[in-house]
């Protein structure tokens, strides 16, 4: 399927790469700035663990702000990010479990 106004899914940086989301948070040449600044503060480069523990996915999402890559956020503010999730007993890092699971 083919998004309207996107000629390619590659990244325009110069490493051509697909346009992922680990590319974008940790590769990609263009965002330096905003990934030294929000994420290796993290200490890991697992995109697994950085978008299912609470702290990694506000800094995710505080990145995605910041670069303006998907204009959709654009509107999100700092104090919707700091609301709480819907399930609080989860545990920072815990995925959330799906029906079928529980």
């Amino acid at each position: 399927m083919k998004v309207p106004d996107i000629l390619s899914p590659n990244c325009d940086c110069s490493r051509g790469e697909s346009m992922t989301v680990e590319h974008v948070l940790l590769n990609c040449p263009k965002w330096s700035t905003e990934r030294e600044e929000l994420i290796h503060p993290l200490r890991t480069t697992d995109i697994k663990k950085i978008l299912t523990s609470k702290r990694g996915a506000k800094a995710a999402i505080r990145m995605i702000q910041r670069t303006k890559i998907l204009d959709q956020f654009k509107r999100v503010v700092d104090q919707d990010i700091e609301q709480r999730p819907r399930d609080e007993n989860r545990e920072e890092g815990e995925e959330a479990r799906t029906k079928e699971e529980e």
